[in-house]
């Protein structure tokens, strides 16, 4: 399945996998990925992906909560979203946290040039992944950092 996503006036083309798309029609509550544009001491690529019931490597989110992320969120398929997010580390740790890091949303002003040009959303061994990038990524170069429940951890 391939769509395209507006973002800050700028197209983001999104493809689903085979595979991520069968499981989308699965499943029993929405989904909400998120690109997330990550300040810290360096720039960081990374992929959150949020449900309001139990889903392996998904952080599970109060319906409060999810209604406030889905408010900037746009739809894919019937149960999935995606949401664009700039973040920002509260201080600065090089390392990888364990847990949710404790980091802030915070607004760019002009946040078209972070908007990444294209989404890959995959589904394998019992997890969602995806890459994301630029008209000058290579797409197969995986340096999206997929945030999980418990830890982070690389596409693999």
């Amino acid at each position: 399945m391939s769509e395209v996503l507006i973002f800050h006036n700028k197209e983001v083309d999104i493809k689903l996998s085979k595979a991520a798309s069968e499981q989308s029609r699965q499943l029993d509550s929405v989904l909400l990925i998120e690109i997330q544009i990550y300040f810290s001491c360096l720039l960081g690529k990374r992929l959150a992906f949020y449900s309001e019931q139990t889903l392996d490597g998904a952080w599970k989110l109060s319906a409060n909560e999810m209604a406030d992320v889905l408010g900037e969120a746009q739809q894919l398929t019937d149960k999935i979203f995606i949401r664009f997010n700039t973040v920002m580390t509260k201080n600065c740790q090089v390392g990888d946290y364990i847990g949710p890091p404790p980091v802030t949303d915070f607004t760019i002003a002009n946040q078209k040039p972070y908007v990444p040009s294209w989404l890959n959303i995959d589904y394998k061994n019992g997890l969602w992944s995806g890459l994301f990038g630029w008209h000058s990524s290579n797409k197969n170069y995986e340096n999206t950092r997929q945030v999980r429940a418990g830890a982070l951890s690389t596409v693999t």
